[in-house]
């Protein structure tokens, strides 16, 4: 039996012939929930639909793919599709797969959809991902990721389980696989239905929108001004705390070139503080 096996629910060239709304993948990657669940979903329906034998008698394991400390969009989709895939495999009496995660160390700021696949390698081989190997033993293990790209990840975490001569069945499953040759076309999906940071808007007062490492990162990359005069202003003083210490739970603090708007939000953060107190 091979013990590495990969689903996509979809193949792709190019954003022209994509068999998905690429504005919607770009939803989920800036914390649209309503995106996560719908992908999340029909990935679970698919791969139950040709996996389920291979999965209802087994203790399986579905990991998401790696983040340090805030969610990655893919995260968010896993917990849907753990959702949609447990209730499929308790309908058909089987055993509910338990959730993990791999904690990952992570050594760049640089937007990954933008890099060649060689350059995708040398950032990635600085990181380091944890495996519990004892958490492991005796279970089939379902990796999630959203989209394949140059399969960087997945090497990576292949290379990881040989090291610790782990057997596991393994299962890696994606939304979609691209299959052409152009690496960067990830940011042109990423970034299909945000434009400016003023179209987050329209995501962020959605029911349920999540907290993305993607999206943090593209406000702290933000024009100042244009920040704050088309987003940071609108935005809930819970919302702008989250953020806040998300920034610096994650370490973005120490990257010089966003010092200006964490500093920007900061003081967002006082100002509505002191408008509060006076209105009491």
């Amino acid at each position: 039996m091979t013990q590495f096996e990969e689903f996509a629910l979809y193949e792709f060239q190019s954003i022209e012939d994509a068999p998905f709304r690429p504005e919607q993948y770009s939803r989920l990657k800036f914390g649209c929930d309503e995106a996560a669940r719908e992908m999340g979903h029909q990935i679970a329906d698919a791969f139950f639909e040709k996996n389920a034998s291979a999965i209802l008698n087994r203790r399986c394991l579905m990991i998401s793919s790696p983040f340090n400390f805030v969610p990655n969009a893919a995260n968010v989709m896993t917990m849907h599709l753990l959702d949609r895939l447990n209730s499929h495999i308790v309908d058909a009496k089987g055993n509910h797969v338990e959730y993990a995660t791999v904690p990952r160390t992570i050594s760049y700021v640089n937007d990954f959809g933008y890099l060649s696949g060689k350059e995708r390698k040398l950032l990635l081989a600085r990181d380091r991902f944890y495996f519990n190997s004892q958490h492991f033993e005796g279970r089939c293990l379902l990796f999630v990721d959203d989209v394949k790209v140059t399969g960087t990840h997945e090497n990576k975490l292949v290379a990881l389980m040989h090291e610790q001569q782990l057997k596991n069945k393994t299962f890696f499953l994606y939304f979609a696989r691209y299959t052409g040759d152009r690496p960067n076309i990830e940011s042109e999906i990423n970034f299909a239905a945000v434009k400016s940071i003023k179209d987050l808007n329209r995501i962020v007062v959605e029911p349920n929108h999540h907290m993305t490492a993607r999206k943090i990162k593209y406000i702290l990359s933000a024009d100042p001004n244009e920040l704050y005069h088309e987003f940071l202003r609108f935005r809930s003083h819970r919302y702008l705390t989250t953020l806040y210490f998300n920034c610096l739970n994650e370490g973005y603090y120490k990257i010089k070139q966003y010092e200006t708007n964490i500093a920007l939000i900061r003081d967002v953060i006082g100002y509505k503080e002191h408008a509060n107190s006076v209105q009491r």
